[in-house]
């Protein structure tokens, strides 16, 4: 969802800082999830490393990390994908692929009055 966000955010209204607002900051305050959503002291170093150049067709399945295997999207080239994700700070995918150790993640409940 990431990619569609930006792909079509990008191509008519939306800002690059809009986009992090959108997909980041405004989830985890939504969500009570107060060490999320921001590059800053005191939160979790969580960062998804987006490569707005890369191109990549939909396909449910495979392009999507869904366990259905039926997507509206099927078949649509988009631009800008994520590449590396880090977990506290430590590498969990590279290039798309799991590299973590397993146990890593942690359930972080929400607080509650959010």
């Amino acid at each position: 969802r990431l990619s569609l966000a930006y792909y079509f955010g990008q191509r008519h209204w939306m800002t690059l800082e809009r986009w992090v607002e959108v997909c980041c900051t405004n989830p985890a305050r939504i969500f009570g999830l107060h060490r999320k959503g921001q590059i800053a002291p005191g939160f979790d170093a969580d960062l998804v490393i987006f490569d707005p150049n890369r191109w990549r067709t939909l396909q449910a399945g495979k392009t999507l990390h869904e366990q259905v295997d039926w997507t509206p999207y099927e078949g649509m080239p988009v631009q800008g994908w994520p590449r590396d994700v880090l977990s506290r700070g430590r590498v969990v995918v590279r290039d798309g692929k799991f590299v973590g150790e397993p146990g890593w993640g942690r359930f972080v409940p929400r607080e509650l009055g959010a």
